[in-house]
Parts: structure tokens; sequence; C-alpha cells
């Protein structure tokens, strides 16, 4: 047999694989990503998507988000007003808890508005403790990974657009990867009902 064959047929077994493991009911379908895009935003242009949009209610009592319905949610990372920067601000709460309906489309804007750190903003299905040493999502039900935004640049914010369909119920997580980020409490829960 030929080695063009060989490449041929190794080809189609991957193929299948990849099918196979994609219509699995055991492979996470219960958030559907999107990238849209990304860049640099000045302070004008990050001020004006600090909004609420509809279908988005914010409880500041028990630092909570519902989201009812298909919206926009600005995510800041790394905010300076926070009591740390290993955290999350959204709609002026920090790594608020976020209620989703099942089957709700959300289009984050997530923006690193730290000064000296990189972040990223990264969905998960496996919650606290992490750990601050190693490849903490390595093989922990990591449903969606970013590169790393890097820090705010003389008055640019680097930013990235993503969207995420929440298709199935369920608890998960959303947290900075960035080796330590996340033990040091930059992580947030998701309840979609």
């Amino acid at each position: 047999m030929d080695r063009y064959r060989i490449f041929g047929i190794a080809a189609i077994i991957m193929l299948v694989v990849a099918l196979v493991f994609a219509t699995s009911p055991f492979w996470p379908h219960s958030v559907d990503y999107r990238l849209q895009s990304g860049g640099y935003l000045n302070q004008s242009a990050l001020e004006s998507i600090n909004l609420t949009s509809p279908n988005v209610y914010v409880s500041p009592s028990n630092s909570t988000i519902l989201i009812n319905g298909t919206t926009d949610l600005p995510v800041l990372m790394g905010p300076m007003n926070a009591p740390s920067m290993y955290s999350f601000e959204i709609l002026g709460l920090i790594n608020p808890t976020m209620i989703i309906s099942q089957g709700a489309v959300v289009n984050f804007t997530v923006v690193n508005v730290d000064t000296d750190s990189y972040h990223n903003f990264v969905l998960s299905q496996s919650g606290p403790p992490y750990y601050k040493t190693g490849n903490m999502m390595q093989g922990t039900g990591m449903m969606y990974s970013m590169g790393y935004l890097p820090p705010v640049n003389s008055g640019s914010y680097a930013y990235i657009n993503l969207s995420y369909e929440f298709s199935s119920s369920g608890t998960y997580w959303y947290l900075c990867t960035y080796p330590g980020h996340a033990a040091n409490g930059m992580y947030g829960k998701i309840v979609v009902l």
C-alpha cells in the first residue's frame, strides 16, 4: 500500500472518530461558542458598553445576575475598584452568580482593564477548588478556552466578543486560567435553568 493511501485511510478514521465524539451524548453540548471579533477600546468606548441590556436583571443584594433571554453582557477582568485584581466585574458586581434561562444566547464583551496582568474568560464544567500551579484546566471539563488578553496599554483596553448559547441546564463556572488567578478567587458560578 502506498503512503498516500495510508494517509487517506488515516484521515477517514480521524473524521469518523471526530463525528462519533461530536454526536456522543457524553460529549459536552451544553454551550455553543462563537468568536465574533476583538481588538482595543478607548476609555469612552469602554464606558459605553457597561450598560444593562434587555433580559438582564441585577440583584446587588445577593450578587446575582438573572438573564432571561438573548442579551449582551460586558465582563471586565481585573477591575481596579474591586477588592482584588483577581476578579471579574459584571454590571457593577464582583464575581456574581449568573442565572441564565436555558436556550439563551449571551454575547459577552470581555475586556481586560487590569494595568499589569494578563487575563482570560473561560467556561468550565468543573468548579473550585482551583490550583495555583500547573495546567489546572487540563481534562477538567473546560468548554472553551480563549487566549490571554494583555493589560491596559496607553489607555487602550484589549477586548474580545464571545457568544455562548446555553442550551442545557446545569451548573457551570467562568474563570481566568492564568496560573494562580482562579486559585486566588477569579471565578464565578453560572446556573442554567
